[in-house]
């Protein structure tokens, strides 16, 4: 893994991954909230009798949970996305709007008992965890509290240990009990392949997960991840009918995608493999 990491910096500069990350990650992040807000105004009839009439919210109150919906999620994400000449910053509170908005999400829309859904945005919680660390890191230094460099408080570092481990979980969903890989694919047709993968996605998962080799093994995850999003949900190719359900899963895997990115740019914090060699 050594080598492996030693060529990967080599081949690319860590202010240009720097920079690419700042960008790449919050915006993959807040995809999915994009793709549906829009959804809402798009699919106004489809949207509105599943929440009044399917989901019994009534008429009125139908409406309201969705205008609601849309615009949190429209507006938090471009609070998060826009241009950094936009002052003052407001990716803080549009970061806690949207972590509320996925909370409150599997309960509105019915979809509490689906594991597979439920384990997604809990994932989604830990991607909007680490920046709301990396906005807490930059309110810090733009106060000039006097602090050191490498000085953490306990907070910090717990907040993105929550978001570290919260961001893993999806990887650890697919490894064990997902259908199209992992342990079922090898219990049910096992196969050189399937074995491999497995055994690397877990890998990489524990690795990202305490914290070791986090910033190459995150993105490693994300290519993954990438290339599992592609083969699972083309919404492309499939059928009109399918086409709503696979477009959605397929978004909200880019903004798991884009928390990973996120916890590459910003490192595992001081409660990890890397941070105590760091310490040493």
């Amino acid at each position: 893994m050594e080598k492996i990491t030693d060529a990967l910096e080599r081949v690319s500069t860590k202010k240009g991954r720097k920079q690419f990350l700042e960008i790449a990650g919050p915006l993959l992040l807040c995809l999915t909230y994009i793709e549906d807000g829009l959804r809402v105004f798009l699919r106004w009839s489809e949207q509105y009798a599943h929440i009044s009439f399917r989901m019994g919210f009534g008429s009125v109150s139908g409406v309201f949970i969705l205008l609601c919906s849309a615009s949190v999620q429209l507006g938090g994400s471009w609070l998060i996305v826009r241009p950094a000449v936009f002052r003052p910053s407001r990716v803080k509170p549009a970061s806690y709007a949207l972590l509320c908005f996925t909370v409150l999400q599997p309960f509105v829309y019915g979809q509490a008992k689906d594991v597979d859904f439920v384990c997604r945005s809990i994932t989604l919680i830990g991607g909007f965890l680490i920046l709301i660390y990396s906005e807490n890191v930059k309110q810090q230094k733009m106060g000039d509290r006097g602090l050191i460099m490498d000085e953490r408080s306990p907070g910090a570092d717990r907040l993105q240990l929550s978001g570290r481990l919260l961001l893993t979980l999806i990887f650890f969903f697919q490894a064990i009990r997902g259908k199209e890989g992992g342990l079922h694919s090898v219990m049910t047709a096992p196969g050189f392949f399937n074995i491999v993968f497995s055994l690397v996605l877990l890998a990489l998962a524990v690795m990202v997960c305490v914290g070791f080799k986090t910033e190459w093994s995150a993105i490693v995850l994300t290519v993954v991840l990438g290339l599992m999003n592609i083969y699972m949900y083309p919404f492309w190719m499939v059928h009109e009918r399918l086409m709503d359900y696979y477009k959605y899963y397929f978004f909200q895997t880019l903004s798991i995608m884009g928390g990973m990115l996120l916890l590459s740019l910003h490192g595992p914090g001081g409660l990890s493999l890397d941070g105590q060699k760091k310490g040493l």
